[in-house]
């Protein structure tokens, strides 16, 4: 056990540290052994047919060098015949949960689960039931959550082929602290692609969107309060749950940091080290539906999922052809992956006896009429202010009408700056409030947990992710207020893509805000490209309609 520095600073939260991005180099977090913990820890351990492997695993638990006081370890048995028992060397603070008496669900997803809401710490740590643990494995990551509620610390480890030890024996190195030779480092394997993706990035602070296919549910830790802001593990799942759920703790606003002095041994080899072409064709369909990211994962036919890449929410507060006109051009977009909030005060449309044609909503009316079989638009009553699960929530004036790639090119703009928030100010615009708006949902969500009472929002964003402004000539949207109404109609089945000069690039200019880069600055930037050019546009968009 270590000594702990009485004198040493208790372990605080920094919620006023605003991380950028997944830029965790900020964060100072305690020097093992040199500081006193304050925070409950719950580890849970899932186990299915596993008494021997769960054997070593608790053997190791006995001996971590975070106070015992504070640490709690609870073994999910998730139905395993004979049923799980507590081996004689165990935790001091260890009990036995079975997942029937609390869930009618099974799986490693279920059982996870059920080991949180029958746990009691303030921090979460998953652990498989065939790991052995260093000393300092839970100290290492935890002390990270001391400093920062946003972090998911993620544990290394390597696979131990055969050989294995027995409890005693763990437990004898651990006491000794000689668990780390207890395999030859030659003899064993890394987490492969694991480590690639974490070495690749700077250790993740460079890495993008994507940074959450790290996360790994053999050794990780969070924040009970994140667990739940997240939604927590998907039950319905019974493989991928973990990489599922890693991709909603991004949305959620979550900084994935690795821990490699939070060490342990794997025993046995992974099932996707095994049988990864089999999990590959299982997990697909599952994770497809409910992950837009990686794109790779659906396929380009235009089909409808669960959880979509952008959420587009329009204000119906025009006429039934404006809204239509705009709501329609979204549809069309060549970027399919998108589904439409569509925002009016729908309760106050009732059955009652009027004169039909002079109906003060008449208009209303015929938007519910228009979009009621459409399975790709929600009529809502209030706009979200995050898109999640969604990575990506696009506000769009009712006046405004997109091209037929406008969509997939603001999302090339975020994606190519890893940006929170692109802008993108439409021809004839007079103030900045009139942008179309495509946030970033994983900063959004990060920005609602760190904003200040009367902090705008957008500028919080800006702060923890980036800001870039485009021109709505570039993107070819059009003001559809300056049509004349008879070409206020829905597109053909795909608008004409807008033509580019030679070597211009896909994403047209963008200016980042910012430091020294202003929203006057970006102001001043739109209106120079626009002068001259409103009338143009006028008369293009009249051409082609």
């Amino acid at each position: 056990m270590s000594s702990w520095n009485s004198a040493a600073v208790s372990g605080t939260y920094s919620e006023q540290i605003r991380l950028f991005r997944n830029d965790w180099s900020r964060l100072t977090p305690p020097e093992i052994g040199q500081w006193r913990p304050t925070r409950s820890v719950s580890v849970i351990v899932a186990a299915y047919n596993c008494q021997e492997k769960l054997d070593l695993t608790l053997a190791s638990l006995s001996h971590q060098t975070y106070p015992a006081e504070l640490l709690e370890v609870v073994v999910v048995d998730d139905g395993s015949e004979p049923p799980i028992e507590l081996p004689k060397i165990r935790p001091a603070n260890c009990r036995l949960v079975r997942t029937s008496d609390h869930s009618t669900g099974w799986g490693s997803a279920s059982a996870r689960h059920v080991g949180a809401i029958v746990s009691t710490g303030e921090i979460l740590h998953w652990l498989d039931s065939d790991m052995v643990v260093f000393p300092q494995h839970i100290e290492a990551q935890v002390r990270w959550h001391h400093v920062c509620d946003e972090a998911v610390t993620l544990g290394y480890k390597r696979f131990v082929g055969n050989g294995w030890s027995t409890p005693e024996e763990i437990s004898e190195h651990c006491a000794a602290g000689t668990i780390d030779t207890l395999f030859r480092i030659e003899d064993t394997e890394p987490h492969e692609y694991i480590e690639k993706l974490i070495n690749d990035s700077g250790q993740l602070r460079q890495g993008d969107h994507l940074n959450f296919r790290a996360h790994v549910s053999a050794t990780a830790a969070l924040p009970r309060s994140l667990y739940e802001a997240a939604g927590g593990f998907n039950t319905d799942l019974r493989l991928g749950e973990d990489t599922e759920f890693g991709y909603r703790l991004a949305q959620a606003g979550a900084v994935f940091v690795p821990e490699p002095l939070a060490g342990s041994w794997h025993m046995g080899a992974s099932h996707m080290m095994t049988k990864g072409d089999a999990l590959r064709r299982y997990n697909h369909p599952h994770l497809a539906d409910l992950m837009p990211q990686p794109r790779y994962l659906r396929p380009s036919a235009n089909r409808s999922w669960a959880v979509p890449l952008v959420t587009a929410v329009v204000p119906a507060d025009g006429s039934l052809e404006l809204v239509r006109t705009c709501v329609d051009r979204l549809l069309a977009s060549d970027q399919t992956d998108l589904r439409v909030k569509l925002v009016a005060n729908w309760g106050e449309i009732t059955d009652h006896r009027r004169k039909i044609l002079e109906d003060p909503i008449l208009d209303r009316r015929l938007l519910a009429a228009t979009y009621r079989s459409e399975p790709r638009v929600d009529m809502v009553e209030s706009a979200p202010v995050s898109a999640f699960p969604s990575p990506y929530l696009l506000q769009i004036p009712s006046r405004l009408g997109v091209d037929v790639n406008t969509v997939r090119r603001l999302l090339q703009v975020a994606d190519e700056w890893q940006v929170g928030l692109v802008r993108l100010l439409p021809v004839g615009a007079k103030s900045p409030h009139e942008a179309l708006a495509l946030w970033r949902t994983s900063a959004v969500s990060r920005a609602l947990r760190v904003q200040r009472p009367g902090e705008p929002l957008d500028r919080v964003v800006t702060e923890v992710a980036g800001e870039r402004w485009v021109s709505g000539d570039d993107f070819s949207v059009v003001d559809l207020t300056s049509l004349p109404e008879k070409a206020l109609v829905s597109p053909k089945p795909r608008l004409v893509q807008a033509g580019r000069k030679q070597g211009q690039t896909v994403t047209g200019n963008t200016i980042p805000v910012g430091g020294i880069r202003s929203l006057a600055n970006a102001t001043r930037f739109v209106a120079r490209r626009y002068a001259g050019g409103a009338a143009r546009e006028v008369k293009r968009r009249m051409h082609r309609s």
